[in-house]
């Protein structure tokens, strides 16, 4: 089976027609004709349009416009119906790992308006344009006690990452379970909004996300039905105290009981935030370039071009004292509460053999509450302060050469068991392609999200193809699916879903067909596309 996924080009009249409208519109500060410039800046400060991690077959964007108001979008998408120019939506364009964007850019990275911040229900209304760092400078500014979730960089958009369901490290980290009510732009320029916000000047459009009627909110996560133009989203009060807290565990397959325990915990709401769990592979990437020491120690694999071969794996961690796993995670509670939960937490996981705990508590003066800068931060951000650290293991790597990164991401049950068979697989496949299988592994109460971050150097691209397509086969006979897809192989992560003869596929396809009978928003997004204008699997 092919992995390609089949791109629309415009017409290039059509296109120049489309591009000169947009123009007058949006002003030709605001359009891109030549896509190499005008995106929001992204690694080594590039501002042009497209992956920057490209693997087998890049996808170019052929040009991109940068509305900044909900009727800029509207004349926008009657423009690309007019002349049958397909659009392409990002909101910041920053889903590092999961491939670039193609075939014209809808960028709304210039919508930055937060509507509202509310304090004393803990929300926030914003628009695509509002990144992670920038909403919380803003619950800085007006000093309130609010904590946010925040994904691993914090330089993307608040509605971009949950439209793709993605997620953070605190107790509101499944971000698209933290949505209350959109406005959107449909395919065909009307304005739509969700929930209780289908009532004009609904007071609780942020605060119940149910409304009266279907539930449609739930069509616009990682699809091509509509714009999205603002988004409410529920935060967290700030706690009186906050503990972090880690695990380590000395043998491979002691993810198995980790795993288990760490799911059971979350079911019975003593853990509730996702604790992160890492392999070896993982701490010792982590550490290349700010350990001159193990560095060294790899010699030449510190490049990551190639396998970092097992016996300095083992060596290093011998030297290191490393661990074969490490969790993570935190706890948000009063004061009071912490000592009791500590405690349930190590009675628990003294049935995992050999593992140790650490614990490190942080607490507000009385009748205060912490911010998140009052704790000591920790690899990824628990403590909800967004930062663009990590960036930095990219960009520092292999005298400017830097490392590219590659996300498989698949849902897998929550014992252990099946983690660890899916894993074994996994990794051999990994190194069988002379890669590291580095974990980024995301627990949850009833299923985890594990991520295998394939960190390379770009000599290495060439062997990422492969890998992919391997990994989807892998975990296709176990059952398993991803939970996002990189573009280039969102066509054949999407004919997995083939029950009933693929009826999910065709019912995504009648939806396409009547809401976009143009196809003009993001053709092929995530595997959906209109009659006849599919891939070729």
């Amino acid at each position: 089976m092919s992995s390609s996924s089949q791109t629309i080009d415009p017409v290039p009249a059509r296109l120049s027609e489309f591009l000169d409208i947009a123009s007058s519109i949006i002003g030709p500060e605001n359009v891109s004709r030549d896509p190499s410039w005008g995106a929001p800046k992204g690694l080594y400060g590039a501002d042009n349009y497209g992956d920057p991690f490209p693997l087998s077959k890049p996808h170019h964007a052929a040009a991109a416009v940068r509305p900044v108001t909900v009727d800029h979008i509207q004349h926008i998408v009657k423009a690309a119906n007019d002349t049958r120019t397909p659009l392409w939506t990002v909101s910041r364009g920053k889903n590092l790992g999961y491939g670039g964007s193609a075939p014209v850019v809808s960028d709304t990275h210039r919508m930055t308006n937060i509507i509202e911040i509310n304090e004393e229900y803990a929300y926030a209304i914003v628009e695509p344009g509002v990144t992670f760092m920038q909403l919380h400078a803003e619950i800085r500014r007006r000093n309130l006690n609010l904590w946010m979730s925040v994904p691993a960089l914090g330089w993307g958009s608040v509605i971009g990452n949950a439209l793709e369901r993605g997620f953070g490290y605190t107790q509101e980290a499944v971000h698209y379970k933290q949505q209350s009510g959109l406005e959107v732009v449909l395919p065909n320029g009307d304005l739509l909004r969700t929930g209780m916000g289908a009532m004009e000047n609904n007071k609780t459009w942020p605060l119940y996300s149910g409304g009266l009627g279907p539930g449609v909110d739930g069509l616009f996560f990682q699809s091509n039905y509509g714009i999205v133009t603002k988004m409410g989203v529920h935060l967290s009060h700030a706690p009186e105290a906050y503990t972090r807290i880690e695990v380590d565990c000395f043998d491979d397959e002691d993810v198995v009981p980790l795993t288990g325990a760490l799911t059971e915990l979350m079911r019975r709401r003593v853990i509730t935030n996702p604790p992160q769990l890492f392999n070896t592979m993982t701490i010792i990437t982590g550490m290349i370039g700010t350990s001159k020491e193990l560095t060294e120690a790899l010699g030449q694999y510190s490049s990551l071009k190639h396998r970092i071969p097992a016996d300095i794996v083992a060596g290093i961690t011998k030297r290191f004292k490393l661990p074969a796993w490490r969790t993570a995670f935190a706890i948000y509670a009063p004061r009071e509460a912490h000592a009791g939960l500590i405690e349930a937490i190590k009675r628990r996981f003294e049935l995992v053999k050999g593992s140790n705990i650490t614990t490190e508590t942080s607490t507000a003066p009385p009748g205060e509450y912490l911010r998140g800068e009052d704790v000591a931060p920790d690899f990824l951000p628990q403590n909800g302060v967004p930062s663009i650290e990590h960036l930095k293991m990219l960009e520092g790597h292999n005298d400017g050469d830097g490392l590219w990164h590659n996300s498989y991401s698949p849902v897998i049950p929550p014992s252990g068991r099946e983690l660890y068979e899916w894993y074994l697989g996994a990794k051999k496949i990994t190194e069988d392609n002379d890669l590291n299988f580095v974990a980024d592994f995301h627990v949850f109460d009833r299923y985890v999200i594990a991520i295998n971050l394939v960190l390379f150097h770009p000599f290495a691209r060439t062997r990422l193809h492969p890998l992919q397509m391997a990994l989807m086969e892998h975990t296709r006979k176990l059952g398993y699916l991803e939970y996002r897809a990189h573009i280039s192989f969102m066509d054949v992560t999407a004919a997995h879903q083939n029950f009933n003869g693929g009826a999910f596929g065709r019912f995504t396809t009648l939806l396409k067909d009547a809401i976009d009978p143009n196809g003009v928003l993001s053709p092929g997004k995530q595997g959906v596309w209109n009659t006849g204008a599919g891939p070729k699997l």
